[in-house]
């Protein structure tokens, strides 16, 4: 792979030319476009930090048996680091070219989404913490487009500036080089802060990603995240531009962020759901959207009718969910149910949440509403005292035993637990007796256009014709 990188003005363009072998096929997409923009502030970028970007940006593209070349070349600081990181060699290299350094008296950036854990990460960080939100556009040349929107989490943006937060939004077009449309690399939405790291003077990187999301409890089993990927990868690369990777809310549950964003100030932007036409008004029909409704009732107390409950729970999305063994994020889950039982009596609960609190058995309340303490290694050492004070106002530590229960946190499936495959068989027996609700005429048509319009730009981009505008 060839990386191509110009910056005219504010506008930062990227080109990418496949090599032998090249696109290579990720799992999760393909490779159909060539280049990708982003917009930034106007001021020096370290050539490192330009390459890096390109790289995030592409990688999964990239056959790593193959020399990447780019322009502008890179420091021997960071080629050795892509060795060692990936197993990837970067062939234009400068040895005179000094390696970025972490400026003095820098400030950390936050890579952020508007959703719960985002905007409970920032306001978990210490002062001075700068916040980047990529803000997908589409190509002029490109008619493909998504159910995701952008309004809520533009007006999510707009509420943290008034609120005294920095934000930056940086417009880009990288989401369209994958089809489906989407991040390439998980890790791509850090460009913007690393476009930004010299005219802001950045020395961290944070992502807002719970305890279940770093330690995979989300997929049913503790994952010591020091030999995750991302430690072993994404860390140095980042140490080599200056940038130290952290991870704030890292020991706190998903139910945890979820009370820091029901009572902290900063709460009103956050949304989790990427299909809602505003801020507070999610569109109550996808997964994110029923994880969330039942956390919010977890921490406030405040349910939806047990009507409206199963309702959104037979929406396709939740379905699936909720019928898949392990459930996401299932510890979470468990614990929203069993806090659903206490709160709501007997004959007024919904019927399906009953059945789904005896698939997941008991609820593992005590660590869901304490903090992991370990995870602080996860935050550079001059920003850990703080973190820490910040963290320690809406949680506790754990303690010992907790955090033995937290490591030692293992799923038993339905074919290895009785119990659990009979409360699974009335589950799926409820679901086929209650169908999902049926979808509004309006979006099967809009899904039917987008899908019409998507399969003709495939056609025109094969023939080489560029499609209608």
């Amino acid at each position: 792979m060839h990386l191509e990188i110009t910056r005219d003005g504010p506008t930062v363009a990227m080109t990418f030319t496949p090599g032998p072998g090249e696109p290579a096929a990720p799992r999760r997409g393909r490779m159909v476009r060539r280049t990708a923009r982003y917009e930034a502030h106007e001021g020096p970028v370290h050539p490192d930090l330009l390459v890096l970007s390109a790289l995030l940006t592409v990688l999964p593209f990239v056959d790593r048996s193959v020399p990447v070349t780019s322009s502008p070349a890179v420091s021997t600081t960071l080629a050795d680091a892509a060795s060692t990181a990936w197993g990837m060699t970067l062939a234009d290299v400068d040895p005179a070219l000094p390696a970025r350094e972490a400026p003095v008296g820098g400030v950390p950036a936050l890579c952020f989404s508007g959703g719960t854990d985002s905007v409970a990460t920032l306001a978990l960080m210490p002062a001075g913490t700068r916040s980047y939100y990529l803000r997908r556009v589409r190509p002029r040349d490109d008619s493909r487009r998504t159910r995701l929107r952008l309004e809520a989490a533009e007006a999510s943006c707009r509420r943290i500036a008034e609120l005294g937060y920095d934000i930056t939004c940086v417009d880009s077009d990288m989401e369209h080089l994958r089809e489906p449309i989407g991040f390439a690399d998980d890790l791509g939405n850090a460009v913007p802060a690393l476009l930004h790291a010299d005219v802001d003077a950045l020395d961290a990187v944070a992502w807002g990603a719970p305890l279940e999301a770093t330690y995979r409890l989300q997929v049913g089993r503790f994952r010591d995240f020091r030999r995750s990927p991302f430690v072993r990868t994404t860390g140095p690369l980042l140490r080599a531009v200056g940038v130290e990777p952290m991870i704030p809310v890292a020991g706190l549950s998903e139910v945890l962020t979820s009370l820091v964003v029901a009572e902290h100030p900063i709460g009103s932007a956050a949304q989790s759901c990427m299909r809602g036409r505003a801020l507070g008004s999610p569109c109550l029909r996808c997964a994110k959207c029923a994880r969330k409704t039942l956390l919010r009732g977890a921490v406030t107390g405040t349910w939806p009718a047990a009507e409206e409950l199963d309702v959104m729970l037979r929406e396709p999305e939740p379905r699936r969910h909720l019928l898949a063994d392990p459930i996401k994020v299932e510890p979470v889950v468990a614990h929203c149910v069993h806090r659903y039982l206490a709160d709501i009596p007997q004959d007024s609960r919904s019927e399906v949440l009953q059945l789904v609190a005896a698939k997941v058995g008991a609820d593992p309340l005590p660590w869901l509403r304490r903090s992991y303490e370990p995870a602080l290694e996860l935050i550079p050492g001059r920003y850990q005292d703080e973190c820490r004070s910040l963290v320690r106002r809406w949680a506790e530590p754990m303690s010992a035993d907790e955090e033995r229960a937290v490591t030692g946190y293992r799923l038993r499936p339905a074919a290895k637990d009785a119990a659990r495959a009979d409360a699974q068989r009335h589950l799926v027996a409820w679901y086929e007796a209650h169908p999902p609700p049926r979808t509004p005429l309006v979006e099967l048509v809009g899904d039917k256009v987008r899908g019409a319009r998507q399969r003709l730009a495939t056609i025109l981009r094969a023939r080489r014709v560029p499609p209608p505008r």
